[in-house]
């Protein structure tokens, strides 16, 4: 058998003199049945496509139902169970073969292949997230060849890798909780973690070539992977490129000379270069590697800045290298910034923040989850664009891509580079003990240099993580583990011994922390397992309540970083009827609805938030009622989630008395979903904002007026702002209205305030029962349920600068709610379009009273609002439509629909049977 080398990813762009044959496209599928096969096995012959997977292929053939209809995650389940064959012909030139070596390259498959060419067995493949590059020309011949790739089910293999585990011990968890319907012994293989299950996803264990694959002849030496380090040193920028070289099987060659020349382009005319005559010498790695250093005058670079906090500059950099017979191009994006993870010693404890190019940094943002559940759907421009479009317009500056999903696509990390946002990179571990066996270790040590090479040119890259909540596993004993000292010793085998020391070898730009949650710095002085890792005084920290009112600010921790918090609610009913089978679906406890509810006991702990401040209304009308509890839950998580967020900006610049504060992040659970099901995302499946991503838009501009009200009803306003420069002459109103008026009973006006620089401040306190009094919302006992505070605050020439916030004095269930008539106008002026080439359209809303909650709706048509989920204090206000899409006035009035919360309380019913349509409205 020919010898298998797994490396990097290949990189041609101009070649003179190699052979390039890309095998994406057609290729034919069969599933295999054997004695072991599932009962519903047949032997099926099904048209494939490549980059592709088992799943997509058989549902555009039509041979399994809709993947996401009901419950066929459970119908489709016996796919992934099979044995699957993909296969084409490729044509052979007598031109290919002048190459003294071919390289067949599968720059992904999903997961456990065996390859055949002509029928001859070229290699295997186990770990989804390598490269692999197999030699082939032996095998070969002018003409007709047949390339054959034999995948085996996923499960199958993670079962029988646990077995053979579990003969010296065990490494739980053995599957994951039953609510999940998933699989199980997923930690036992390199795949994304997710595809057997998780809390907020479905269990499809895909197989497939889900990227591109090519052949490629060469004659000297393949080059693996440029990558580039950048340090700002004096008045320099000071460039490290370094170029792998593989030098492919029987090449009997002591050293190969080459030229390596560097040009960075400053404009496009305008560059700086520098070349070297190398000598590579073959090391017993089998590969070889060169470097040169490019040093440019500081001045002539501009600085790439995170999103809000100035442009995101990037140069061309274009790498040639020239052998005696080869000449190879690459050109490569890169950014100048500098990045410092600081952990200072604070009273208690150490700090824990970014500073990006000198800048103390609030990271903003959200996690990210695969965009989809099939790995070969995750690279679609139009949902990652998408995606991180929308994190950039609700000023993020930070996503964090979570450990249980997979390394993201090159169009992710260079949409991430483009808008800003810097990418928090967990390595792909989560909530689970792994083996160490020596064929894992070997597989994980690859997967961590291919993919930190592969990533670390992107300057969005700003830190990596060793896992997901695999260090609180143990400290918390999730899989009584806790206490068991080999668990701890794979632990540190794992993250430490393994990925920690290789990062120290891959990357020394960036910083790298072992877990998340964790704490930081000090995990070292603990040996890195046995203290708690949720400590407010370190690092940084998941959060999650589900007992507790999420709109009480009290019980959020004031800890340095917050990386994990979020509450669910259930997608909207426009997305949710796309799966349904009939109106009888749309209730909390249905069949559907309860399996697409991971989390345990989740519908009822969602009943139970919304229950702490609204009343839930029960009818003869299950649709109505599951209509209004959607809309409920939304503005549950939409809420409770800003409240959090909230808090942690305003512990941006303080201590409190027991030196808890100092609060630098906040990443909300979670972006985007893979389903429509109740989840922790802001955005849904098919790309629909949920009110949390509107409220996401406020929460995180760059300056906010936030409240603070304590548990003994001190009432703190906060002014945040994330500028770096002040802002003088400031007004900060307080004005107090009468739930039945439109006017404010009183405004309390605080003048000349100066907004300072990138700073939280608190800017006055007031003991709120006083100040209810004092305006006469009514006697002591009562005053709360009769007023509510609006906060604006505006510049010296009376233009809002922040958000307008709300104080609620107490629960809304017990407030009389205003029965507000809220009606719609689209303008027949067209507006120039902001977000797409589409014009934007004007909104009027008007009411007769005071109108919460205000959710605006459009069925068909693609596009956002300005503003949504938003409150009207006055008779008339205006917001903006951005369509995506072309349409009319005519056609924007008959899809719009507006829900307000006295809606939910009126006794008639209103007619929503629009929402029972099954219709498309992928945001594009």
């Amino acid at each position: 058998m020919k010898k298998l080398i797994i490396f990097l990813l290949i990189i041609f762009v101009n070649n003179v003199s190699m052979e390039f044959i890309t095998l994406n496209g057609s290729w034919k599928g069969n599933i295999l049945c054997d004695k072991t096969s599932h009962q519903k096995c047949k032997e099926l012959e099904f048209p494939a496509v490549v980059p592709g997977g088992v799943y997509t292929d058989l549902t555009a053939a039509h041979l399994i139902p809709d993947n996401f209809l009901a419950m066929n995650d459970i119908t489709n389940r016996w796919v992934g169970n099979q044995t699957v064959l993909y296969s084409r012909n490729v044509t052979v030139t007598s031109t290919l073969m002048d190459g003294s070596t071919v390289a067949l390259i599968f720059h992904g498959v999903d997961t456990f292949a065996t390859i055949y060419w002509n029928d001859h067995k070229i290699g295997e493949t186990s770990n989804m997230f390598l490269k692999y590059i197999f030699y082939v020309e032996d095998y070969l011949k002018i003409g007709e060849n047949t390339l054959k790739i034999v995948f085996h089910s996923p499960v199958k293999m993670a079962e029988d890798l646990y077995k053979n585990q579990s003969l010296r011990y065990i490494v739980p968890p053995k599957c994951v909780p039953k609510e999940y319907n998933g699989e199980c012994h997923v930690n036992h293989i390199r795949k994304m973690q997710a595809s057997f299950s998780w809390d907020w996803g479905p269990a499809f264990p895909s197989m497939g070539i889900w990227k591109s694959v090519e052949l490629i002849s060469t004659k000297e030496i393949l080059i693996t992977d440029i990558t580039t380090d950048v340090y700002e040193k004096n008045e320099f920028w000071e460039i490290i490129v370094t170029i792998f070289f593989e030098i492919p099987p029987r090449k009997n060659i002591d050293d190969i000379r080459c030229t390596i020349n560097s040009r960075l382009y400053l404009t496009n005319t305008n560059y700086v270069q520098n070349s070297s005559d190398v000598k590579l010498q073959v090391k017993d790695d089998e590969y070889v590697t060169a470097s040169i250093i490019l040093q440019i005058d500081s001045k002539l670079i501009d600085r790439w800045w995170p999103n809000g906090y100035g442009k995101q500059n990037l140069y061309t950099l274009m790498v040639n290298i020239t052998t005696g017979s080869e000449t190879l191009n690459k050109s490569l994006r890169i950014g100048f910034r500098t990045i410092e993870l600081i952990e200072e010693p604070l009273k208690k404890g150490l700090s824990f923040y970014f500073r990006i190019n000198g800048i103390s940094i609030f990271a903003k943002g959200s996690n990210f989850i695969p965009a989809s559940i099939f790995p070969e759907l995750t690279a679609e421009e139009r949902v990652i664009r998408h995606l991180l479009l929308s994190a950039k317009e609700a000023h993020m500056n930070m996503i964090r891509v979570w450990g249980g999903g997979m390394y993201e696509s090159d169009l992710f990390y260079n949409l991430a580079d483009e808008f800003g946002i810097m990418i928090w990179q967990d390595f792909m571990f989560a909530c689970a003990m792994y083996p160490t066996s020596d064929e894992f270790l070997i597989s994980v040590k690859m997967e961590i240099v291919q993919n930190v090479r592969r990533l670390k040119n992107h300057p969005s890259v700003v830190l990596w993580a060793g896992n997901n909540e695999n260090e609180a596993a143990l400290y918390s004993n999730w899989y009584g583990t806790g206490k068991d000292d080999v668990y701890r010793n794979d632990y540190i085998k794992l993250y430490v011994n393994l990925i920690e020391n290789e990062m120290k070898q891959l990357d020394t730009t960036r910083p790298f922390v072992v877990s998340s949650p964790s704490n930081g710095l000090y995990t070292k002085e603990y040996n890195y397992t046995g203290q708690n890792p949720y400590s407010n005084f370190y690092g940084d920290v998941h959060y999650y309540n589900y007992l507790n009112n999420g709109w009480d600010i009290n019980q959020y921790p004031r800890s340095r970083f917050m990386s994990e918090y979020g509450f669910q609610s259930f997608s909207s009913i426009l997305t949710i009827s796309k799966i349904i089978h009939n109106f009888h679906d749309l209730r909390t406890d249905s069949d559907i609805m309860k399996h697409r509810q991971h989390l345990p006991f989740g519908t009822e702990l969602m009943k139970l938030l919304i229950s702490k401040n609204f009343l839930i209304p029960k009818s003869n009308d299950t649709i109505k009622d599951f209509t209004n509890f959607v809309y409920l839950s939304q503005i549950n998580q939409a809420v409770s989630v800003k409240i959090q967020t909230e808090s942690y900006r305003q512990a941006k610049s303080e201590l409190n008395d027991l030196g808890e504060g100092l609060t630098m992040g906040a990443l909300y659970w979670q972006l985007n979903d893979v389903w429509q099901a109740p989840s922790w995302s802001s955005i849904e499946y098919g790309g629909r904002w949920k009110m949390l991503h509107y409220y996401a838009t406020e929460f995180f501009s760059p300056i906010i007026v936030t409240s603070h009200l304590s548990q003994v009803n001190e009432l703190s306003i906060y002014i945040v702002s994330d500028k770096l420069y002040e802002i003088n002459n400031c007004t900060l109103k307080l004005n107090i209205y009468n739930w039945n008026s439109m006017q404010p009973l009183r405004v309390y006006s605080y003048n000349n305030i100066k907004v300072e620089a990138n700073k939280a401040m608190l800017i006055t306190s007031m003991w709120l029962d006083k100040l209810l009094e004092k305006v006469q919302c009514g006697t002591l006992a009562e005053a709360k349920k009769f007023c509510v505070i609006q906060l604006t605050l505006e510049d010296n020439n009376g233009l809002q600068i922040a958000p307008i916030n709300y104080v609620y004095p107490t629960v809304l269930k017990d407030v009389n709610i205003p029965s507000a008539n809220v009606k719609i106008k689209i303008n027949v002026n067209q507006l120039p379009g902001k977000l797409s080439n589409y014009p934007d359209y004007e909104i009027e809303l008007t009411t007769n009273e005071i109108a919460l909650f205000v959710w605006l709706e459009v069925k068909t048509i693609d596009g956002r609002f300005s503003e949504n989920g938003f409150h009207i204090f006055q008779k008339t206000k205006y917001i903006k439509f951005h369509a995506y899409e072309a349409t009319t006035p005519d056609m924007l009035t008959k899809n719009i629909q507006i829900t307000t919360l006295s809606d939910v309380y009126k006794q008639e019913d209103d007619d929503r049977s629009f929402v029972h349509e099954n219709t498309n409205t992928f945001i594009d």
